[in-house]
């Protein structure tokens, strides 16, 4: 004996646009997050280099650097 299948009723589309724009979004905020960490990683490895060449200057003009 054959049974009716039940389908489950079709997802609104209403439902598969917000869906579509809440992946979108998390893309998104996924992909900024990873640029602003870079962005940080390269604005410390400036500051660093920075202090370095401040440090030689320093050592340069016989001052020995901070608190010397």
């Amino acid at each position: 004996m054959n049974t009716p299948q039940h389908l489950p009723e079709p997802e609104p589309v209403h439902a598969w646009a917000e869906d579509l724009a809440h992946d979108q979004l998390v893309t998104l905020t996924h992909a900024r997050l990873e640029a602003a960490q870079r962005a940080a990683e390269a604005a410390e490895e400036a500051t660093v280099q920075i202090g370095y060449v401040q440090l030689a200057r320093d050592l340069a003009d016989g001052m020995g650097g901070p608190g010397v």
